[in-house]
């Protein structure tokens, strides 16, 4: 059914749950998961060449914790997990990612890191729910047959 599974992961809560429901699925069914997450863009008009060393630096120091967080989840589930970063807009990205490396499900969390309104009307969600040529699964919160303690853990 799913061979290729891609989840959009940031480290909120909604996309460690996101992580442990693709896990599980992907036990089941056999299949590859990889996680992605999408950094913001440096700026276009930096103040000093100084910003922007200390911005990258910080990006990279998150994706590292972000890729112990999923290497521990996938060691806990004895599956393997890829992990990839793209610079760029979350949702655009993750729906081209998918379509490019032919992915047939994305699984997201239903509110990552966004601010108010994002929380209020999930628009990286809502717009990748929107434009995916493959199924989405939105995960909205803990359900039955999911290890909730397991999806906050981190390494």
């Amino acid at each position: 059914m799913y061979r290729k599974i891609l989840v959009g992961y940031d480290g909120s809560e909604g996309s460690k749950l996101a992580l442990q429901h693709a896990v599980t699925l992907a036990k089941e069914l056999k299949s590859q998961v990889t996680t992605i997450w999408v950094k913001a863009s440096l700026p276009h008009y930096p103040e000093t060449v100084d910003e922007i060393a200390a911005e990258k630096e910080a990006a990279d120091e998150f994706f590292q914790k972000l890729k112990r967080q999923v290497h521990a989840v996938a060691k806990r589930m004895g599956v393997e997990i890829e992990t990839d970063c793209r610079p760029g807009n979350p949702a655009q990205l993750i729906v081209r990612h998918a379509e490019e490396q032919g992915f047939d499900l994305i699984v997201i969390g239903s509110h990552g890191h966004s601010g108010l309104w994002g929380r209020l009307l999930g628009h990286t969600t809502d717009r990748i729910s929107e434009h995916a040529h493959c199924n989405v699964l939105i995960v909205r919160g803990p359900s039955a047959g999911v290890n909730e303690d397991a999806a906050g853990q981190e390494p």
